[in-house]
């Protein structure tokens, strides 16, 4: 559903949007304007309004003209107002901190370190040299940096993998693909030990090393499913419930219909292609996270509690 409410700066932005988006391409339809920002029409109508009502305070000069005959029959169209806004508006120093400091954010990425175009609109707001923000790179980003540079070389890399249970193994993958799920990133690549395609969590990497050996033919040829957690056609649906403290067990896979509860518990549905995999998921927390439903789901989270309680070792897959 359309957004309805709205406070006054997100307005004005909203405003400020439609002006510039009318005044490019032409007249166009309330209709139109609320599919495109995505707020109800009723809320397109008063941004119209809100833009054509301010002026310049200082000279009481209108920037824009709405014609009113045009908005009651469910089209928006501007014409400029005496100050004609011949120059760029002058940005409060408020706003030129948060547009430097969300710039010094890019350049602190490294997919962003050499990009020029960046670097010009930096200098050119002041904040090229002497970063508001200075952001040095996060554990993940100092994993990304490496794998990029494999995957676009197709080179093979050793990783030091550390699994959910702990269980640490040296791995010698194929990288193929990093994707971004549920706030984690993660590698998909051909595993040599394990001889098929897998998902390998970034934050689970402790080292990696970029080899002089080419991807194998079998890692080049591997079809990618979308879902990083295997294809969700065939997957079951497990409704969970967990704790605050918790809640990031839904990051961990396909996750739907999540609720918030007055204590601060979620409730939700996740995609679950291996009931032993959420075994182990659910056991990490200790009774913070409880299966609701289906049976089958319950009695295998039970089942690999006993197991573990016995001292079972069994296969650990990755996620």
């Amino acid at each position: 559903m359309p957004k309805q409410e709205l406070d006054s700066e997100e307005l004005f932005n909203l405003a400020l949007s439609i002006v510039g988006l009318v005044l490019r391409d032409g007249p166009m339809q309330v209709k139109e304007l609320s599919e495109h920002f995505g707020f109800s029409e009723k809320t397109i109508v008063k941004a119209v309004k809100t833009i054509a009502n301010s002026e310049d305070i200082g000279r009481f000069e209108t920037h824009f003209y709405v014609d009113e005959e045009l908005l009651d029959e469910g089209e928006v169209d501007f014409s400029a107002g005496r100050s004609a806004l011949s120059e760029p508006p002058v940005l409060s120093k408020r706003q030129t901190t948060s547009l430097a400091a969300g710039l010094d954010f890019l350049a602190a990425l490294p997919q962003f370190s050499q990009n020029s175009a960046l670097a010009q609109v930096r200098e050119i707001i002041g904040s090229g040299t002497e970063p508001i923000t200075d952001l040095g790179l996060n554990e993940d980003q100092q994993r990304l940096e490496p794998l990029r540079s494999a995957i676009l070389n197709k080179q093979q890399i050793v990783a030091q993998y550390v699994n959910q249970l702990g269980q640490k193994s040296s791995r010698a993958i194929d990288p193929l693909r990093i994707d971004f799920i549920g706030r984690r990133h993660y590698l998909r690549g051909w595993c040599h030990l394990k001889q098929e395609l897998r998902s390998f969590r970034l934050d689970r990497i402790i080292d990696i090393e970029v080899t002089d050996q080419e991807i194998t033919k079998q890692g080049s040829s591997a079809t990618i499913p979308e879902e990083v957690f295997g294809a969700l056609s065939t997957e079951l649906t497990v409704e969970i419930t967990a704790s605050s403290e918790a809640s990031e067990i839904f990051w961990n896979f396909p996750s739907f219909d999540l609720k918030k509860g007055a204590n601060g518990s979620t409730t939700g549905k996740i995609q679950v292609g291996n009931l032993q995999a959420l075994g182990r998921h659910v056991s990490r927390y200790g009774g913070e996270v409880v299966v609701l439903a289906p049976q089958s789901a319950r009695e295998a989270v039970s089942e690999f509690a006993k197991l573990a309680m016995t001292g079972y070792d069994g296969p650990g897959d990755e996620d």
